[in-house]
């Protein structure tokens, strides 16, 4: 438990928000078009913590963006985090919101109010992208956005989607390496999904991404930001996302563990070229981070039939979670005798 994070998820759906994106459906993503009252976020605070086992703390302001929210309220939000935070009951505070929402006069209050992180909803840095998701604003404001947080010493974070109408994997890709020059502090990466009651739902030009085409894109984005040191928090819309997980989402690259779809993915690409190499008789011993032992075989066993599908022939292998193996890493072992050792975010090293 040690070092552990936990955190309190607030959301504030549609709140703050002037523009309607052409993917985005905050009541529906949400499922609760109100708003909550600070009295209410007081009470909700109080129950997390209540049940929460994790030693580190955050609060988090999620669903809309917060920056853009009526100032009177969004001081009345901050002031109920801000005595839990005084009170030592929570660290840090994170806000989200969009690039064009900062200013100076905006970062000067989150500060004063303890907030320490302040996540970009970004989606891609490419202009016709943005243009025709109808982001309302440009690459150049988030930029700007990102300058003024840096004056101001605050960490922030990056928010990035995958098949946006106008977007590919070097577009994407492209807006993966813009971000991580810009060395956030985390990101947060989504595959676009069509929602039930957006625009884009009735777009007849826009076809959704695969989870195949979504997996590849995401794995290569998680490479490349892990490489650079960055925080990874995210992978995907979780279960708790959406009123209803199935219902809502009419097209895309649909999973309810996308995340977990990814990790195995690039697990898979990482192990293939090293069973390539072994004899077909050989039984290996993998050893691996408990945490990551189930992405050796993967979801539904996926990885198994990808490595057949690959190899035309099955692996003979037995999966040790080892705790003294660091995460991102596997030892392959035949006989006693280390086989491989790979590094699954950069496998030539």
């Amino acid at each position: 438990m040690k070092g552990e994070r936990g955190i309190i998820p607030i959301f504030i759906p549609h709140m703050g928000c002037g523009h309607a994106c052409i993917f985005c459906n905050q009541h529906t993503i949400t499922g609760d078009a109100g708003q909550p009252s600070p009295e209410s976020i007081h009470h909700e605070i109080e129950s997390c913590l209540k049940t929460m086992r994790q030693p580190i703390k955050e609060l988090a302001f999620y669903g809309g963006s917060f920056t853009g929210i009526d100032e009177r309220l969004q001081i009345q939000y901050l002031e109920v985090a801000k005595a839990f935070q005084d009170a030592g009951e929570i660290g840090r505070i994170r806000v989200s919101t969009r690039p064009d929402y900062i200013d100076d006069a905006i970062i000067e209050r989150l500060k004063n109010y303890g907030v320490s992180l302040v996540e970009l909803g970004c989606q891609s840095f490419d202009d016709r992208v943005l243009s025709l998701s109808k982001r309302g604003h440009d690459s150049l404001a988030i930029d700007r956005a990102v300058s003024l947080l840096k004056t101001h010493g605050l960490a922030f974070g990056v928010q990035l989607m995958y098949g946006l109408p106008g977007d590919d994997d070097t577009r994407f890709l492209n807006s993966v390496d813009r971000a991580i020059a810009l060395a956030p502090e985390c990101v947060r990466i989504y595959p676009t999904l069509v929602i039930r009651g957006t625009e884009l739902e009735t777009l007849e030009s826009y076809h959704a991404p695969t989870l195949e085409a979504a997996t590849r894109a995401s794995a290569e984005a998680v490479r490349r930001f892990s490489r650079a040191g960055i925080d990874i928090i995210r992978i995907g819309l979780q279960k708790t996302d959406l009123i209803d997980f199935d219902a809502e989402v009419k097209d895309g690259p649909l999973h309810p563990a996308f995340g977990a779809w990814v990790m195995s993915f690039l697990f898979f690409e990482a192990l293939l070229p090293e069973f390539k190499r072994l004899n077909p008789n050989d039984r290996i011993l993998i050893r691996v981070h408990p945490s990551q032992a189930s992405y050796i075989s993967g979801q539904e066993r996926i990885n198994i039939t990808r490595f057949e599908a690959a190899l035309g022939r099955g692996v003979r292998f037995k999966i040790s979670a080892d705790a003294t193996v660091r995460r991102d890493e596997v030892w392959g072992v035949i006989d006693d005798k280390t086989a491989f050792h790979i590094h699954i975010m950069n496998p030539e090293v």
